[in-house]
């Protein structure tokens, strides 16, 4: 039960500051919506920042093992086959954009926040080397070459995509037009 309990703040979190905003989401707003106390929201987490905190920790988890399967897929496939599954796994991550919306209003809220972007930031910076590390690795087993450091590459191809977010791009999908990035930004 303290699990579904902290899940539904969590979810009831997330479904508010997709909607309104970080700022709009208020601790009484998150525990209306779970369904909980104040009291509930306390007894798992310190502040409204501590649970963005781990909202933020959590996705960048679950990205994180994301890439890692991506990773594990893609070992025996040709150049082709890597830009496909990648594409089908941005499709997936964009029929949903519930987290892709969370991330660009916690990114907001970090630049806004300074005790809070002081949490955030090297979860970022770790996220953003992981991401180059496995952008590196398919370039490097599809025999393309960046036109820059691989982290400045990751870092272009997150913000396309957050930016795609804000800009709802539905034709092209995001996965097409990250697939025509991502193609701008290597070598044969």
């Amino acid at each position: 039960m303290r699990m579904e309990t902290r899940a539904r703040l969590l979810d009831a979190a997330i479904g508010l500051i997709v909607a309104s905003g970080v700022a709009a989401a208020s601790i009484r707003g998150i525990c209306e919506r779970a369904g909980f106390s104040q009291g509930a929201f306390y007894s798992y987490f310190a502040s409204k920042d501590d649970l963005l905190f781990t909202l933020v920790e959590e996705h960048m988890a679950s990205l994180a093992r994301k890439l890692d399967t991506l990773v594990a897929d893609t070992r025996h496939q040709t150049a082709e086959s890597i830009l496909d599954t990648i594409g089908r796994s941005l499709d997936a991550l964009s029929v949903d954009a519930r987290h892709s919306v969370l991330m660009v209003e916690l990114h907001l809220h970090a630049r806004r926040n300074a005790p809070f972007r002081t949490r955030f930031e090297p979860v970022k910076v770790a996220y953003e080397a992981a991401f180059a590390d496995v952008t590196s690795h398919l370039l490097r087993r599809t025999g393309l070459t960046p036109a820059m450091p691989s982290i400045q590459l990751a870092r272009i191809l997150l913000s396309q995509w957050s930016g795609s977010i804000l800009q709802e791009v539905h034709d092209p999908s995001p996965s097409t037009q990250m697939r025509e990035v991502f193609a701008a930004l290597v070598r044969n």
